[in-house]
């Protein structure tokens, strides 16, 4: 039997400011819960000064649920009127290329939901423009801590586990989407797996070298796009990943297993499982909910642009995981192993 023994990790938003930063909404959807869940949390820090929406019914009930006390449906007229030190874009995929040129143009730092763009030439294109205006651009990869990848991370730092061999990951829900998703091309794998293969970047400290990705057909989800994905990522370090990823799935599930030469790691989003080669189980549990990993982005975004540095997600580093949706999506379309050197 496994010996067992329980821990608490720290949680480390801890990002002072020199005063409150005053933060503007662009879109009143349903994130729009979780991220002021977060920063309801951190008032002393952050206070949501005004929301932006086209749908003024969608905007006026937001505003009353949540208490903020600027409406708008125009982004410049938002920009123009109020004095903010952050926004954070929540809009549609599609069309927030313009919304977020705006806010570079006035030079305000930006926390934008993920994924950045639709394509990697679309994502390279807001890179170059944040350069341009030299303005801190950071994308909402919460799932660096609200999955126990953060957790992970620190205990291969440590060094007791060696070297990572091979991580397998399993995610199975049967999800229902409604709206503008379904009139996509790009489905589970920019809504979900974009999260994963930023994860496993931040895991292991490099890029992959390639990926293979197949897709099954028939699938019964509700998506246009592929609702289902099997694929392998291959790191220079030697680790392959393997992940399986579902939305028409009747069996839900979501683990993922990381071998090392001295024991493995068993990841979910509420703890962390360390298991040494004498069987003996550490448990850790996993002190980030959403909302809190999600506002921690906001503050080291604000921090970030106090302290003249690059924040935690910066669009440069996003990047690097849009390079790997795109050839996910190119092995798929094509059924080959694509090399990340061909998206250019």
């Amino acid at each position: 039997m496994m010996d067992k023994v329980r821990t608490q990790a720290g949680n480390e938003v801890d990002h002072p400011l020199s005063s409150p930063s005053r933060v503007g909404f662009v879109g009143a959807g349903n994130i729009l819960k979780m991220h002021m869940q977060g920063l309801r949390r951190h008032s002393d820090r952050l206070t949501a000064a005004a929301v932006c929406d086209v749908d003024v019914d969608r905007l006026r009930d937001a505003a009353a649920v949540w208490s903020i006390p600027a409406c708008y449906q125009q982004v410049e007229a938002m920009l123009e009127n109020e004095t903010l030190d952050a926004c954070v874009v929540i809009t549609p995929t599609h069309v927030r290329r313009e919304v977020l040129l705006s806010i570079m143009g006035k030079g305000i730092p930006i926390l934008c939901e993920k994924p950045l763009a639709e394509t990697y030439a679309e994502a390279q294109a807001l890179a170059a423009a944040a350069r341009r205006n030299n303005v801190p651009v950071a994308v909402n990869q919460n799932f660096r801590r609200y999955f126990t990848f953060e957790l992970a991370r620190r205990q291969l730092a440590a060094g007791d586990l060696g070297r990572p061999l091979h991580l397998t990951q399993t995610v199975m829900n049967r999800r229902r989407d409604r709206g503008w998703r379904l009139e996509r091309e790009r489905y589970i794998m920019s809504v979900m797996s974009i999260h994963w293969f930023d994860g496993y970047r931040y895991l292991l400290g490099e890029e992959p070298r390639g990926v293979y990705c197949r897709t099954p057909s028939g699938t019964s989800g509700s998506g246009f796009g592929e609702t289902a994905v099997s694929l392998l990522l291959d790191f220079p370090g030697g680790t392959v990943v393997n992940l399986n990823e579902s939305f028409s799935s009747f069996a839900p599930f979501s683990r993922a297993c990381l071998d090392c030469e001295q024991g493995s790691l068993i990841m979910d989003y509420e703890k962390l499982l360390m298991i040494d080669t004498e069987k003996k189980t550490v448990e850790i549990a996993n002190p980030y909910d959403k909302p809190e990993a999600t506002v921690s982005l906001l503050i080291d975004l604000c921090g970030a642009a106090e302290e003249g540095r690059p924040p935690t997600t910066d669009i440069a580093d996003n990047l690097k995981s849009m390079r790997i949706l795109e050839a996910a999506y190119k092995s798929m379309n094509e059924k080959r192993y694509v090399l990340l050197e061909e998206i250019q």
